[in-house]
């Protein structure tokens, strides 16, 4: 009788603590809580980064290893970054955050603080393109009041950030703006798997100079090229803001070539692109700074946007605005 009793307090006690787990149901969705999230390949900080997301972005939860959760972005999958950069959601706290007012950050860095005064301790740090909710009853002067996806609270200046739905109704995508917002970014360092202002990959470069202008790409350089409209690799032809792509060109025209980087065209037969650091470099053989890699392929993102899946006009994106 006192085996049976310790057996049924052991049973009862094993589901209170169950019942007190989160629910999975209510942890399937998150929004990243961080200026920038390092997703990785396996749960372990030594493991090879694969991309980043950016404060805002919604994502799908999986499993857990000890802290770390894979996670699903809208653009890779399966990938591992660990709990405290995420603010957990049901369904409906998703469509919640979808629906609801923001700002973006514009300016490359900022800082939330606690109080509007530059002297005022930091809530966490921002750059560009992250996404933050527009609180009610904003103070009126040069602050504003926004919170991270998770509730914390905090003052921006107001030429740091925009109302993000008016800032993406209000892009104008051109050949003279793509190449004016990839040049401000010359010099920052390269980053496997980067796609922040703190460290670019030559994809994660081009697909968040086209955000910046409105226009979601997808994530990889392989799968860029598969987007938009082909140009001949002639430079009479060829536009500022069409990517080049680099690689080795297949030995059977059955075959795809294999895409090892991408850079943005800038005219003159110059490239700006994320090699070893973002730089502009020049096409043309006998030139100093000659970019001697083969071009497998040219293609012009610019006024394919809403036409071509893998080239989104950003209100139009189901991850930024919900359906």
């Amino acid at each position: 009788m006192i085996i049976f009793a310790a057996m049924k307090y052991k049973i009862l006690l094993i589901l209170a603590l169950l019942l007190a787990l989160p629910s999975t149901a209510q942890e399937q969705w998150a929004v990243i809580d961080v200026a920038n999230c390092y997703l990785r390949a396996l749960p372990d900080y030594e493991s090879g980064l694969e991309s980043q997301a950016l404060m805002g972005t919604v994502v799908k939860v999986g499993e857990a290893d000890r802290y770390w959760r894979k996670v699903s972005t809208p653009d890779y999958k399966d990938v591992w970054t660990n709990e405290l950069v995420l603010a957990y959601v049901d369904e409906a706290g998703r469509d919640r955050w979808l629906a609801a007012p923001k700002w973006i950050c514009t300016a490359r860095y900022a800082i939330l603080r606690q109080n509007p005064s530059d002297s005022a301790l930091p809530v966490c740090d921002l750059t560009m393109g992250n996404l933050l909710e527009r609180l009610p009853d904003q103070p009126e002067g040069e602050w504003v009041l926004a919170a991270t996806p998770s509730g914390r609270k905090g003052y921006l200046r107001r030429t740091e950030i925009e109302d993000f739905r008016l800032w993406a109704s209000t892009r104008k995508p051109s050949r003279e703006s793509i190449v004016r917002t990839a040049l401000q970014f010359n010099g920052t360092p390269y980053l496997w798997g980067g796609m922040g202002v703190k460290g670019f990959d030559c994809s994660g470069f081009t697909k968040f100079v086209y955000l910046m202008n409105g226009i979601v790409l997808r994530r990889n350089a392989r799968e860029q090229i598969e987007s938009g409209e082909a140009v001949p690799y002639d430079l009479a032809l060829m536009e500022p803001g069409d990517l080049i792509f680099f690689g080795r060109k297949a030995s059977d025209p059955s075959r795809k070539p294999s895409v090892t980087h991408v850079a943005i065209y800038i005219g003159g037969g110059r490239i700006v692109h994320s090699s070893q650091l973002v730089r502009v470099n020049s096409l043309l053989p006998g030139e100093p700074d000659y970019y001697q890699k083969e071009i497998v392929g040219v293609r012009r993102m610019l006024g394919k946007a809403g036409e071509d899946p893998g080239i989104v006009p950003i209100l139009q994106d189901p991850w930024y605005f919900g359906q």
